[in-house]
């Protein structure tokens, strides 16, 4: 077979990096246009962000211009008020709440004030009430049936009981509820109960005990000299009223 003297020339090193570097070129570009598309798409929703807080703001703007314009009306009407009581306009925020303050502490001196009056109010009704029945009860005292007691006394004393009261003495005998009678202008060392005193002096461990009416002081008085210049023991009982006495406990004691 000829041989050939022809030369020939190979591309072969040549082309491959030249492949090599359009591949990296081709990757490089992908790359950039992936990255454009991601940061279009953050722009897109930043702007999107920005719009809306946008919105927000001026709907929150036109909310407190309308709470601005609410306030306005809301002072004006308060120093409308304040004109029409005669108190000056113009007040501050703290101004209205100390005076606010002031006005709910006289709201609950005034309440606590209608609730003492009511209270008082009641008692004295109350008092009344208390003072009508203390009133009742003691004019049934006054006429209530007289208990006389004789047992703070001495087994060696013998009681004889005399009634003193505006008119005159009563003596009186348990026993037999025998009474006499003497009037005040009667009373001496020689009358009735000057006789009546010597009878007694004559017992032993006798006394005389003076049963005194609320108006018998007077005769009392009198009827316990005439006992003490006849050399008789005397003991004074104050009567709590008018009532008619009740001999049950000294008739029991002389039955003893």
């Amino acid at each position: 077979m000829p041989r050939s003297d022809r030369v020939t020339v190979s591309l072969f090193p040549f082309m491959s990096v030249l492949a090599c570097t359009i591949g990296v070129l081709m990757l490089l570009l992908a790359a950039i246009s992936v990255r454009a598309v991601g940061s279009q798409a953050a722009l897109e929703e930043a702007v999107a962000r920005t719009r809306l807080a946008s919105a927000e703001a001026r709907q929150q703007a036109a909310q407190d211009e309308a709470v601005l314009v609410r306030a306005e009306s809301a002072w004006a009407a308060l120093d409308e008020q304040l004109a029409a009581r005669g108190w000056p306009t113009g007040w501050s925020a703290a101004s209205i709440e100390r005076e606010l303050a002031r006005l709910e502490a006289d709201e609950r001196a005034a309440s606590r004030l209608a609730r003492t009056q009511q209270a008082l109010r009641r008692l004295e009704r109350e008092r009344g009430e208390v003072e009508t029945t203390l009133a009742v009860l003691e004019s049934r005292r006054e006429t209530l049936p007289i208990l006389i007691d004789p047992t703070g006394l001495s087994r060696r004393q013998k009681p004889f009981f005399v009634e003193c009261d505006g008119g005159g003495i009563t003596a009186h005998r348990a026993t037999d509820d025998f009474q006499h009678f003497v009037p005040l202008e009667a009373l001496s060392n020689g009358g009735d109960y000057g006789r009546y005193l010597r009878r007694v002096a004559a017992l032993p461990g006798a006394l005389v005990v003076l049963l005194v009416r609320p108006d018998g002081v007077a005769t009392a008085r009198r009827a316990e000299a005439i006992a003490r210049e006849a050399g008789v023991r005397v003991a004074r009982l104050p009567l709590p009223g008018t009532g008619p006495l009740d001999w049950a406990l000294v008739r029991r004691a002389e039955g003893a």
